[in-house]
């Protein structure tokens, strides 16, 4: 019965159309434009609707005032997106340490006075000219590439075989990363970091009983920092019954909620909404999705994550289709950074999740934010115009002499197979096996494409001898 239904199914037009647009060359590369590009779109409305708010109630500045800041960041956020599509993977991995290096600098910078900017008691921001940049954003980016180097030249030296190859100097590096953004202190970002690490070890293949250790030591961690501050403890006891302090502990979710539960299925209407106005905290920031079902309604909050959900699709797509080992664990842990950071922003606007303060992806008002997740979504692509399929029909058209309009007019030029899959991180299938029970994370990588690296083996005793060849050997003559 469940094969004649599958066949159904199958066979339906929907599916058949499906299968015939994924075929498409391109498809990863439209399919990522149009979630990154909804995103965007909802991100620039929400902002128009919310900023002249957030100024008058919130920094009691000029109406306009943070409305044609967040503009300056949008004009800057064009030319990243353009430079990210137009940079090679190749390019990008040579960029790893780099960042690190720079993130490093910015994090400690927003430690030292004169340099650092002090806002509500957090020193998380670098005053440049007119622009407050926020440094731990740009380090989510580069530990990421760092990681995923890091771990893809581990893999084509073929040392990913034990647990101490592949959380040193790993584990360590992100450990140092958020115990400099703790000090800020930021516990929502921290999250974001352990968030890409769980993300790039579950790719790398690392074993459940490994995985599943270092996520105690995660939610341990996390429940430690969280208690170290009253108010920290607070919103972790109270986030579930937030009506028992509704003017107190529990004043963000219940606003948050009132918010959302005004706007019924088809919302108030864009720019219409009140509780912006003074009632929901950070309305342009954190509670951002609380403003989004006011005005659009459950039919506005269902769009959101449905383009939540096709970008993660979109870039695990890229991940898997990829041939290099140092493409395919970056697209699937920025896929898993982005949706891990919705579903965290979008729980406690919600109720469902304590407040940590994570804005949201592409929507949220904040510059530094914008140009970062621009420039995610440009990198993003510039990986899908290298896929296998997507390099070979370039090819063919450039052959042929016809070149995509939009390819000309960006000045993107023709993808390269040298820049498709980088022969020092290709995945090399091992026949060795972790135990006698295998798991699935210890079958070879042409099971899974995207898990093409560790096959985890134990230390070996040395065999032990056996009694005739323990004993004393005999003299000679004797």
């Amino acid at each position: 019965m469940i094969a004649t239904l599958r066949g159904r199914v199958e066979n339906t037009r929907l599916v058949r159309a499906s299968g015939r647009y994924l075929g498409n060359p391109y498809a990863s590369l439209q399919l990522m434009l149009a979630a990154g590009g909804g995103l965007l779109f909802f991100g620039l409305i929400m902002s128009a609707s919310t900023t002249i708010s957030a100024s008058v109630h919130t920094t009691n500045e000029a109406p306009w005032t943070q409305l044609v800041r967040e503009a300056e960041f949008v004009v800057l956020s064009v030319p990243v997106f353009w430079l990210a599509v137009r940079m090679a993977p190749s390019s990008y991995r040579r960029l790893a340490y780099p960042s690190l290096a720079m993130a490093v600098f910015g994090l400690v910078g927003v430690l030292i006075p004169g340099i650092g900017v002090t806002i509500n008691g957090a020193h998380r921001w670098i005053q440049l000219g007119p622009l407050t940049l926020q440094p731990s954003e740009f380090a989510k980016l580069a530990i990421l590439l760092w990681g995923a180097d890091l771990l893809a030249r581990k893999e084509s030296l073929k040392t990913l075989r034990t647990a101490k190859h592949v959380f040193v100097p790993l584990v360590p590096g992100f450990v140092a990363i958020i115990a400099l953004v703790m000090l800020e202190p930021d516990l929502g970002t921290s999250l974001c970091f352990m968030l890409l690490l769980l993300g790039l070890l579950w790719m790398v293949g690392l074993p459940y009983r490994f995985f599943l250790a270092l996520l105690g030591v995660v939610v341990l961690a996390v429940t430690a920092l969280a208690i170290a501050e009253p108010y920290r403890l607070q919103r972790l006891t109270t986030f579930m019954h937030p009506n028992l302090d509704p003017q107190g502990a529990g004043y963000h979710t219940m606003q948050g909620l009132y918010a959302l539960s005004s706007g019924g299925i088809f919302g108030v209407g864009l720019g219409q909404g009140t509780s912006k106005y003074g009632w929901v905290p950070n309305a342009n920031t954190d509670y951002v999705f609380a403003v989004v079902g006011e005005e659009l309604g459950l039919l506005g909050c269902t769009v959101v994550l449905a383009l939540f959900a096709l970008f993660t699709y979109s870039a695990m797509r890229i991940a898997l289709r990829s041939q290099d080992g140092f493409t395919r664990l970056v697209a699937s842990g920025a896929a898993i950074w982005i949706a891990g950071q919705a579903l965290i922003n979008i729980g406690y606007v919600t109720a469902l999740l304590p407040v940590t303060g994570i804005p949201l992806p592409f929507i949220s008002n904040g510059g530094t934010s914008l140009i970062l997740t621009c420039g995610v979504l440009g990198m993003l692509v510039s990986f899908a115009r290298h896929e296998p399929a997507a390099v070979a029909a370039a090819n063919a058209a450039a052959s042929g002499g016809s070149t995509a309009r939009w390819v000309r007019l960006l000045r993107l030029g023709a993808p390269n197979d040298n820049h498709a899959a980088d022969t020092r991180s290709a995945p090399q299938p091992s026949a060795n096996l972790q135990s006698p029970k295998a798991s699935p994370w210890d079958r070879p990588s042409s099971a899974t494409p995207w898990n093409a690296v560790t096959h985890f083996e134990p230390k070996q005793s040395p065999p032990k001898q056996s009694a005739a060849k323990q004993s004393t050997p005999r003299r000679r003559g004797a």
